[in-house]
């Protein structure tokens, strides 16, 4: 058999992807079993403007894993792919494009224009992303792939919209918003971000009281606003303003009375205890203002610069400048009382990374509670949507949906799905699924459609379902009966709000069906720095660079090596570490396929009777509880316990063992020396056991299927490579498909055939020449000596040594194995013990007592000198409360070491003195 010597990942990567794309793998009508289960999940969309990055792999990989797993265990398995339109992303894009290349704006253009030029934008640059997605090895049905801004799911989208407006849960308004003055668009709350300054100020500000000789003060982070104030509240129990409620206050800067009102919302405790209100600019005094009927002045332009109403003064004035001349007039007039420092929490779009302003403004709402009792009830009464972790999403799901206020859907943005509404000259307002449909509601054609779009994350409320072809008009198809609800949603703790719960909401309102059974929450990859990845701190690590490096498989699997949920500092020591793990599959196998001949991949060489040895009862044992450990662990989306258990059996239980110990039956030919007659030596060329190289052959060919989902590359690339491999090996579902690892039969393990004797024998056999092995370690004997191994145990488990004398002697490099109840050696002996017997080697004649006495206590003293570094370390309480956690662990973790390490020492000069 022809196998290049090392593992080229990126020739591996090179065919493969497109021949299962061709071959039409990836679809559900590959499975040919009539009466197959489904098993169905829709990606998370990613942004059309987006390129891969680390998020994406970990999410995507989690996914592929999951849909490989089903589809070789016969299920009728749909992953079905798309991208978002992205709005807010896509228009900064075009907008900049055309700035760069046009010199103009999107109004100099006009709509329409801008538009085209949108859509040019997203056809040239819009599929870098899903052949990347081809790159990781997703194996997503692309015939099915979606994007939210096709013709299907944009009537979906219209649908919804008119229905929700004529049942009265949309409706259009003038509230207070976030308002980002940098995208010149509203955003919802759950993409408003709480960023925490320790610069900030809290000026204290004095109002004249009317008629009274009087001054209130109020405290403020945003004195700007103090322009747009219609009232002062104070809490009516407050005893230090009882006397001037009603009255009014002459507002500084302003040719205005505004009245003092009391509101039990004031904290009486907070600054000092009176408030300024600003109906206008902040929620709370939105509230505030609708119970008093107070005025409501917008005092910005939606820059955030100051208007008209802000007085001449200050119009034209961005914020922060307006904020300095505020406190410098209220200075020069005597009414600053002071400035402090404040910690405050400044509320910032997650996207462009300004402070938002709250702002009063007439935009389009969605009225939450009925749908948000949809979501909740399902929870409940079904614990529906499962989460894993549980904690904390599944009480954070439900916090936000009882505390949810009415969604604000309308954005101030192009790109993006139109509102579906109409105006006629009058102003009156037609809801309709097309402008002829407007049209004949209004008995006229002089309409003019609201210029504003949805929120991007309308449309993705409704991809649970609008993917599968529901688009209102049509509320039936074979996919939506086939593939909803999904089974499992792979997405970010950080949308748990964004979309998971609107989707839950969304798709049980309009199909009667919840979206998903299950919620995996994965946790965030961080840099290597240990903070969230960005581009402004540089310390992102892009996947396709992995890729590269290490190869597509070893990233795949390291990612799938993460606690679920957990967070993980990026470290290229650990992808390594996988990338070592291909290597070495690569390489036992290529040694088992050299050693072939007369083999085929066979699954009743598995099957063993009582006279199989104890070395091939234990493989077949150890393979069948990983498979059983796999799937267990896979069905609980605990990835990192299935790659440790396969990562564990291949490595240690296949390669560092099992080859070892059967490698004298595999290999092309044996060799033992006789001297003849004369004294000459002669060779005798043994035959090889076919039997032992079928077996080994058809194991590598098991944990090749299981390692498939996370490392499809290199197991395709084994597996064709494998003698006897054909679809013959498929599960069922698959038997005329051409052949492939990824149709497999995916290994389901059998308890019937876990041998725990042949285990714990094994084990045992194990645990001696391992004893040995690190007494030839630290006593430094060369590998050519060869010492004799002392063993005391009980009768039954020398039967067992007995047995396997002779692996013992090849793999512990001994010359000869004793066997006793008891050890009866001289006191130079090096001594181990393990959990049926006792160790020991004579040290005569292996090594120089004398200088290896020397080199024992030289390096204990070593390390009880570090020891008592550390300990110094750990005794200050100073270093122990302010150092990084993981560096302090880390030192525990080094004197643990140590502890472990001077034992063994003073065992070894103890029996050398």
């Amino acid at each position: 058999m022809e196998i290049a010597k090392a593992y080229n990942p990126q020739e591996a990567e090179k065919s493969h992807y497109r021949r299962w794309e061709e071959q039409g793998f990836f679809t559900p009508e590959i499975n040919k079993n009539p009466a197959a289960e489904k098993y169905s999940i829709v990606i998370p969309p990613p942004n059309v403007t987006g390129s891969l990055h680390m998020g994406h792999a970990l999410q995507h990989t989690l996914m592929d894993v999951l849909v490989r797993r089903k589809r070789m265990q016969g299920f009728r398995t749909l992953w079905l792919p798309g991208t978002d339109h992205a709005a807010i992303s896509v228009q900064r894009k075009v907008v900049e494009q055309l700035r760069e290349e046009e010199g103009k704006s999107p109004h100099e253009i006009g709509r329409a224009a801008f538009l085209e030029r949108a859509w040019a934008w997203k056809e040239k640059y819009g599929s870098t992303i899903t052949e990347q997605m081809r790159r990781e090895g997703a194996s997503v049905d692309w015939t099915r792939s979606r994007f939210t801004m096709d013709e299907s799911l944009s009537r979906a989208v219209r649908e919804v919209f008119c229905r929700l407006y004529a049942e009265g849960w949309i409706y259009r308004g003038r509230r207070i918003v976030n308002w980002c003055p940098h995208d010149k668009t509203v955003i919802s709350d759950a993409e408003v971000k709480d960023e925490k300054r320790k610069d900030g100020q809290l000026v204290y500000l004095k109002y004249p009281v009317k008629g009274d000789d009087r001054l209130l003060t109020v405290a403020t982070t945003r004195p700007e606003t103090m322009l747009g104030d219609t009232a002062v509240a104070v809490n009516p129990a407050d005893e230090r303003y009882r006397d001037l409620i009603g009255q009014t206050v002459a507002l500084p800067l302003t040719n205005r009375e505004i009245p003092i009102v009391a509101d039990e919302y004031v904290d009486s405790e907070f600054g000092t205890g009176a408030v300024k209100v600003t109906p206008a600019h902040d929620p709370n005094d939105y509230e505030i203002g609708l119970r008093h009927n107070l005025a409501q002045i917008v005092v910005m332009n939606d820059d955030a610069t100051m208007n008209a109403n802000a007085g001449a003064d200050f119009d034209g004035l961005d914020r922060y400048k307006a904020r300095a001349l505020v406190i410098e007039r209220f200075e020069e007039l005597g009414l600053l009382e002071k400035i402090e420092d404040y910690e405050i929490s400044l509320p910032t779009c997650e996207r462009c990374k300004n402070v938002i302003e709250p702002l009063l403004s007439e935009q389009w709402f969605c009225r939450m509670d009925e749908m948000r009792d949809l979501a909740l009830d399902l929870m409940r009464a079904e614990k529906s949507p499962q989460f894993y972790p549980e904690v904390p999403n599944e009480k954070v799901y439900t916090a936000w949906l009882e505390n949810l206020r009415d969604w604000t859907i309308s954005r101030q943005l192009w790109w993006g799905h139109q509102i579906p509404a109409w105006y006629d000259r009058a102003g009156n307002v037609f809801v309709a699924h097309s402008f002829e449909e407007a049209a004949r509601a209004a008995g006229t054609t002089e309409l003019k459609q609201d210029p504003d779009t949805l929120d991007t994350w309308f449309s993705s409320a409704l991809w649970a379902f609008s993917t599968f072809g529901w688009d209102g008009r049509t509320t039936a198809t074979d996919d939506l009966d086939a593939f909803l609800p999904t089974d499992v949603l792979v997405t970010g703790r950080d949308i748990i709000f964004l979309w998971v719960s609107r989707m839950v909401m969304t798709t049980l309102k309009f199909t009667g069906k919840k979206p998903f059974d299950d919620v995996v929450i994965t946790g965030t990859v961080l840099g290597k720095d240990g903070k969230p990845m960005s581009k402004s701190r540089k310390n992102g690590v892009d996947p396709l660079e992995m890729f590269d490096k290490f190869g597509v498989d070893a990233t795949r699997i390291y990612l799938a090596s993460i606690a679920t949920g957990a967070d993980i500092r990026w470290n290229d020591l650990l992808i390594e570490t996988y990338r070592n793990f291909a290597n070495k599959i690569w390489n036992a196998t290529r040694f088992c396929l050299l050693n072939s001949d007369g083999a085929r991949v066979d699954p009743a060489s598995l099957v063993l009777d009582e006279t199989a040895s104890i070395a091939d009862k234990w493989i077949v044992s150890r393979l069948n509880e990983t498979a059983l450990g796999v799937n267990e662990a896979l069905d609980r989306y605990e990835f990192h316990t299935a790659v440790s258990l396969l990562y564990h059996f291949f490595w240690d239980d296949f390669c560092d063992w099992y080859i070892e110990l059967v490698k004298d039956d595999i290999t092309f030919a044996r060799l033992s020396a006789e001297d003849d007659e004369d004294g000459l030596s002669t060779w005798e060329v043994l035959t090889p056991q076919t039997e032992a190289r079928t077996r080994i052959v058809t194991i590598i060919e098991q944990a090749l299927r299981m390692l498939h989902p996370f490392m499809p590359y290199l197991t395709e690339e084994l597996w064709q490579k494998l003698p006897g491999t054909s679809n013959d090996l498929h599960n069922p579902a698959y038997s005329s498909a051409e052949a492939t690892v990824m149709l497999a039969d995916f290994p389901a393990g059998d308890r019937a055939r876990i041998d725990a004797r042949a285990g714990a024998e094994m084990q045992a056999v194990i645990d001696v020449i391992s004893k040995v092995r690190n007494i030839r370690a630290e006593m430094q004997i060369k590998p050519s000596d060869k010492p004799t191994i002392h063993v005391a145990a009980s009768a039954e488990w020398q039967q067992v040594f007995r047995a396997n004398e002779a692996p013992i002697l090849k793999l512990a490099r001994a010359d000869k194995l004793v066997l006793d109840t008891a050890l009866n050696v001289p006191k130079a002996s090096a001594k181990a013990v393990t959990t049926v017997a006792e160790v020991a080697l004579p040290l005569e004649g292996l090594i120089d007592f004398e200088k290896e006495i020397a080199r024992l206590e030289n390096q204990l003293g070593k390390l009880e000198t570090e020891h008592a570094r550390l300990d110094a370390q750990l005794a200050n309480a100073n270093f122990v409360e302010r150092a990084p956690v993981e560096k302090v662990q880390g030192i525990r973790d080094r004197v643990a070491e140590i502890d472990t390490q001077v034992r063994a020492l003073r065992q070894n000069l103890e029996a050398l003195k």
